[in-house]
């Protein structure tokens, strides 16, 4: 028969495990081990980084709509269906080369602060796009 210290030793270093999963990010590994499926949840700081990156590409937008670019309005839109947003029909006036430029150094910085890899490589892919549409301006 176990004492109450051996099984509350127990509890703790169970405890003790899940949080070192959890802090090193290994728990999905963890789980894929013993045969589980994990369910992949966003990180709260690609959440919010994702929501910065639609409002700025939602504002680069509407300086390309207030220039009349449409080759890159229908750029801009694809990218924003791709991040799963809904293209604005807001209009601006502005250097719309400028701001192409700006928003594509703007994602490269965002694909190195992003923490998950598939998010990342989807910046880095914005900022390319961004980088080609400067010479469409």
């Amino acid at each position: 028969m176990s004492s109450r210290r051996v099984v509350l030793a127990a509890a703790g270093g169970v405890a003790v495990a899940l949080a070192g999963l959890f802090v090193t990010d290994t728990f999905d590994d963890a789980l894929l081990a013993v045969g589980a499926k994990p369910k992949p949840l966003p990180r709260p700081e690609d959440t919010s980084l994702m929501e910065a990156v639609v409002d700025d590409q939602q504002r680069v937008l509407a300086v390309a709509r207030g220039a009349g670019n449409a080759a890159v309005v229908t750029l801009l839109t694809a990218q924003l269906e791709q991040l799963g947003a809904t293209p604005g029909n807001a209009t601006a006036t502005g250097d719309l080369a400028g701001a192409l430029r700006t928003a594509s150094r703007h994602r490269a910085t965002d694909a190195r602060a992003a923490i998950s890899p598939e998010f990342a490589q989807v910046l880095a892919s914005l900022s390319a796009g961004l980088a080609q549409a400067e010479t469409l301006a």
